[in-house]
């Protein structure tokens, strides 16, 4: 019993064992909420402090997610396989976001089903929103690994691929109740974008390199200033170009599209760096111990379960 609880636990692996990385990632998702409750406690929501945070709490449910969907491209081009660990306490910790920020919008309508109701359908982004949710919800009901078993592993996939239209119908919602400041959507637009050439790469099978991280560079860019200038062509109606001029216009301000392209490639150059780092290591070690005094496979000898 006491085993199977210890598995649970957010800062453990799946033998029980405390993972100092997950201990860390657990911790930082916690961060956000405590700084939400001291800034409630101190009276430091504005005029509308449940409407201030209400957008607080979508803000970081979109970015955990993002940051949980992120974990597979960077694992892979760093081949750390122990960042794979923490998708799903990031993509929890998106969905409990979520459920705070649907939570706080439901309060401040009184939790009026009827009122919430008529809401949804006549705001398009609450309705895209809405759909949102429900498709993290059936992601989260899913993430256990009793789940995994009884979908199957193929099913399993197949289902929480879905994450990436949810993830743009999150996006969407997200721009849609903008006003003018398009910076953030754009930032998350651009990662998002940068992680899908990633992904595109890994399945493929196409090696993954410094040619992968400019490709997911120039797609972040490309992401958060398209859509970017997207919102603001459909919102005011303005002509293209000048918006996408304002991209290259650096003495004014530095676009969403560079700092994410900016992040993107930081983060692919990391990785990389740390990949190869870890290759000389393993390669030093393996030239300094002789074949025979290398370690048995998992398994042990003649088991014919190593590997």
């Amino acid at each position: 019993m006491t085993s199977s609880l210890l598995r649970l636990a957010p800062w453990t692996d799946r033998t029980g064992r405390p993972s100092p990385l997950r201990a860390v990632a657990f911790a930082a998702t916690l961060v956000p909420a405590a700084i939400l409750v001291a800034r409630w406690s101190a009276d430091d929501l504005g005029a509308r402090p449940l409407a201030e945070a209400i957008h607080v709490s979508g803000d970081w449910a979109m970015r955990f997610v993002l940051a949980a969907i992120a974990m597979t491209p960077i694992a892979r081009l760093a081949g750390a396989a122990k960042l794979f660990g923490i998708r799903r306490t990031l993509g929890l910790a998106g969905f409990a976001y979520s459920v705070l920020h649907v939570a706080l919008w439901a309060a401040d309508l009184g939790f009026d089903p009827a009122t919430m109701a008529f809401e949804a359908m006549v705001r398009p982004y609450l309705t895209i929103g809405l759909a949102a949710f429900l498709g993290l919800s059936a992601m989260a009901a899913t993430s256990t690994d009793g789940m995994v078993a009884r979908l199957g592993a193929e099913r399993w996939k197949r289902l929480h691929g879905l994450v990436h239209p949810i993830v743009v119908l999150a996006l969407v919602h997200l721009t849609l109740q903008s006003k003018l400041d398009l910076a953030q959507g754009a930032l998350l637009t651009g990662f998002a974008c940068g992680g899908l050439a990633v992904r595109v790469a890994i399945v493929h099978r196409l090696r993954l390199g410094w040619t992968t991280v400019a490709a997911a560079t120039v797609a972040a860019f490309l992401g958060a200033a398209g859509w970017e200038a997207l919102w603001f062509v459909l919102k005011t109606g303005r002509a293209v170009e000048p918006i996408v001029a304002a991209n290259f216009a650096v003495a004014a301000r530095v676009a969403p599209s560079w700092w994410a392209a900016g992040v993107t490639l930081s983060l692919g150059v990391a990785a990389l760096a740390s990949k190869s780092a870890s290759g000389r290591r393993h390669d030093h070690g393996s030239a300094r111990r002789p074949s025979f005094e290398r370690p048995l496979p998992p398994g042990g000898r003649g088991t014919g379960r190593g590997g």
